[in-house]
């Protein structure tokens, strides 16, 4: 039994307005000749296919005529397709009927009735060869937390449990119809955010902070799971939602496949992949990252420093021979000691000047614009429960005159690093 995990293809999502159809189809057409050349017999898409609840046309054509190619060229037999937070439930269910003529099992949302997200994997001769038990983004309708408990401890506390009591009675399906009896694995998937994950990679603003909304999955910081809210009964548990692909709480079974492109510039240096699976019977044999080549999508750089140091590098900014796009997008700062009206001509002047670079967004600031404000005068007017530990931290940073790239770069995935570590103890 072979698999290939995906998940967060975010399909119609723009990047400073821009659209990126070209760039997502690039990658549908190397999935399905990927799907033919190592002959997986079951896809899982975890989540978040599309960027909005509301895509565009053209992103939900690309949808579907990569599920007829799925079908029509290649001779994998099932795909099983859950619902993300991006993802609306109507939209993505519609063609669910006639999907599953298709073997292609869509979940847009959790059914009513957990029996009806149970879905058997079986070969052309009818044998059994997986069972999936398909879990989408569990909403608010379907956890059932109180959401108007005390305090956010509490909260959390209530997302976790009513998260976990919904993988443990999907296990307990699964063992009354037996299928916990047979030479064969049991798979469940998710769209959520574990514990002890990065998340830093999320998606960007424009004002060049770090979108925490792929954190913030139900409210504030709710919701982190522990990895060991998933039963011990599934062989291999395919995870959306975090764009970086890692392992969960150390086991190997537990996996984000991260999203296959790019979508914002702190993930520009992100390697993307699909991950690959191999069962016998019962028995995890392998899983294989497979790097989704870099040539297939744009290149993002960031580029940060003193006027002359960001002209510099606009002027030597190399061709990209290699890839399916020359021109690369940036996103561009530059840190002034002091005002200049220039600047800004300057800057426009040799951005024109390089047709391999095309800026979809370029600041320019004063280094003491931080510096002028104390930490305690930007954030007066907030209550201790709203303040954001990142947007402190880069503060500080700006302060003493650190660049964007190096806070980016350097100290953000090690503030990260020991604040998740601080997080974990105080639990």
């Amino acid at each position: 039994m072979r698999i290939l995990h995906t998940a967060d293809w975010h399909l119609g999502q723009k990047l400073y307005d821009k659209e990126r159809f070209d760039e997502f189809q690039n990658f549908l057409d190397w999935l399905i000749e990927l799907i033919s050349e190592k002959h997986v017999d079951l896809l899982i898409v975890a989540g978040d296919i599309f960027d909005v609840a509301n895509p565009p046309q053209k992103a939900i054509e690309q949808y579907y005529q990569f599920l007829a190619k799925l079908v029509k060229q290649t001779d994998c037999q099932h795909a099983v397709i859950v619902g993300g937070n991006h993802d609306s439930i109507q939209s993505l269910n519609a063609p669910k009927e006639l999907a599953k003529l298709l073997q292609l099992h869509i979940i847009g949302g959790a059914s009513e009735k957990s029996e009806n997200d149970l879905v058997e994997i079986q070969d052309n001769q009818g044998n059994l060869q997986a069972v999936v038990a398909a879990v989408p983004f569990l909403r608010d309708k379907d956890i059932r937390y109180n959401q108007i408990a005390s305090d956010s401890n509490t909260r959390d506390k209530m997302i976790v449990e009513a998260i976990s009591k919904h993988y443990a009675a999907m296990a307990t399906l699964l063992e009354q119809k037996g299928y916990t009896q047979l030479n064969i694995p049991l798979i469940t998937t998710g769209h959520l955010f574990a514990q002890g994950c990065s998340h830093y990679n999320a998606e960007s603003q424009e004002n060049g902070e770090e979108n925490q909304s792929e954190k913030a999955i139900y409210t504030g910081n709710l919701g982190k799971v522990p990895a060991h809210i998933f039963p011990k009964i599934f062989d291999y548990v395919a995870l959306g939602h975090l764009h970086r692909s890692q392992i969960v709480g150390g086991k190997e079974h537990i996996r984000y496949s991260g999203s296959p492109l790019p979508l914002s510039f702190s993930e520009r240096n992100d390697e993307k992949s699909v991950l690959l699976i191999d069962f016998e019977g019962k028995k995890l044999q392998n899983i294989q990252k497979i790097a989704v080549p870099s040539t297939i999508y744009r290149k993002l750089i960031r580029i940060a420093g003193n006027l002359e140091e960001v002209c510099e590098k606009i002027k030597n900014f190399p061709i990209q021979s290699n890839s399916s796009f020359p021109t690369s997008w940036a996103e561009i700062r530059v840190v002034l000691p002091s005002p200049n009206p220039n600047a800004k001509t300057q800057l426009e002047k040799v951005l024109q000047e390089n047709t391999r670079l095309e800026a979809l967004f370029y600041r320019i600031d004063v280094c003491n614009t931080y510096q002028s404000t104390s930490l305690s005068q930007q954030f007066a007017n907030k209550d201790l429960q709203e303040l954001d530990p990142l947007e402190i931290f880069r503060f500080v940073c700006r302060q003493v005159g650190c660049s964007e790239e190096d806070i980016d770069e350097n100290l953000l995935p090690l503030f990260l690093e020991i604040k998740e570590s601080v997080e974990n103890q105080v639990q």
